[in-house]
């Protein structure tokens, strides 16, 4: 019936620092980046050759969460975190063995905006 999701939204209280830190430290790419009204920008992210984009919705606050807001899939969690780390980006927790599925390897990172991300092997 669905063949995927087209955008999911994840809330940013600085596009730019969200731009750059989705950019430079997690690899995405900006597929759209444009003004709008109502949101102040229109941008959109994407992983190279997925389907699905990130899109930035403007946030009041910057408080942190405490369930992921974004699970981005990855073949090996160690390494990649290991590059995330070279690249300043600080590791939350993990990476570990995810109790809740054997052979599933996870970590988890902040973005610039407070949301928690999950990385995590299928």
């Amino acid at each position: 019936m669905f063949s995927h999701i087209n955008f999911q939204s994840i809330g940013v209280s600085d596009f730019d620092r969200a731009l750059e830190f989705y950019r430079d430290k997690l690899s995405l790419t900006v597929e759209r980046d444009e003004p709008y009204e109502q949101f102040g920008r229109w941008i959109f992210m994407e992983i190279p050759g997925a389907r699905t984009k990130l899109h930035f919705m403007p946030r009041e606050n910057e408080d942190k969460t405490d369930m992921p807001a974004l699970v981005l899939v990855t073949e090996d969690v160690d390494a990649t975190c290991e590059t995330l780390k070279s690249r300043g980006v600080a590791i939350h927790k993990g990476p570990d063995d995810a109790p809740w599925n054997p052979g599933t390897r996870w970590a988890m990172i902040y973005d610039t905006e407070n949301n928690l991300i999950l990385i995590q092997t299928i």
